[in-house]
């Protein structure tokens, strides 16, 4: 697993319910479009996971490549020092 964070941008279905002309009209007929963070586990031709935590995998979440619009990598140096250390525990 890769210890560099990033930003999963992916696309997702939308639905209404009822009678949407309206929606049509003015086009908002858009799949919605989101962001995750986390760090990239495995990445192959048809998938993306990625964990919420790191070194130890928490909960993973797993993309069809299809939706990923985009994978920006975070500079973890940035956002802190971080300690990877799993011997130590905060109290």
């Amino acid at each position: 697993m890769k210890n560099n964070p990033v930003i999963v941008r992916w696309i997702d279905i939308t639905s209404w319910n009822g009678w949407n002309g309206d929606i049509v009209d003015s086009n908002l007929d858009e799949p919605a479009e989101f962001f995750t963070l986390g760090f990239v586990v495995r990445k192959t031709k048809s998938k993306l996971s990625i964990s919420d935590t790191y070194p130890e995998i928490g909960t993973l979440t797993v993309f069809p490549m299809g939706v990923v619009k985009s994978i920006e990598k975070i500079d973890a140096k940035k956002i802190g020092k971080r300690n990877t250390s799993s011997s130590k525990r905060h109290r």
